[in-house]
């Protein structure tokens, strides 16, 4: 899988990155995976990390993952933060838009240390 997932335990942030070609298939079975590492209490803090993504989705397949992200329970009350290449296109950006108008809550950063900063609450 070109995903990697761990649990940053400091500040309990499930950091997940994407390293090379991810299609729909994977990027649901990622979601899966963090589903089983949440934190049984709040709150659900995720770094998404695309700075080495590459999209092999199809705009619908893009569409159809940022819904199934917003409406995916355990991330009702998550504070996402998706870290992208600021050089490149954010390969994320459908995901992102869609995900977002349909109530999922994320915020686009191109810094690592002010997307945790966010993540831990010291910024709004």
């Amino acid at each position: 899988m070109p995903h990697s997932i761990k649990v940053l335990p400091t500040q309990k942030i499930v950091n997940v990155i994407f390293d090379g070609g991810v299609n729909l298939d994977e990027r649901i079975a990622s979601v899966k995976e963090v589903c089983n590492l949440l934190p049984p209490d709040p709150p659900v803090l995720l770094l998404i990390d695309v700075r080495a993504l590459i999209n092999l989705m199809s705009n619908p397949e893009q569409e159809y993952f940022g819904r199934f992200l917003a409406n995916k329970t355990e991330f009702k009350q998550a504070k996402v933060a998706v870290l992208s290449n600021p050089q490149t296109h954010n390969p994320n950006t459908i995901i992102n838009n869609v995900a977002y108008l349909n109530g999922y809550h994320l915020v686009p950063f191109t810094c690592r240390s002010e997307a945790i900063y966010w993540l831990e609450g010291s910024v709004v």
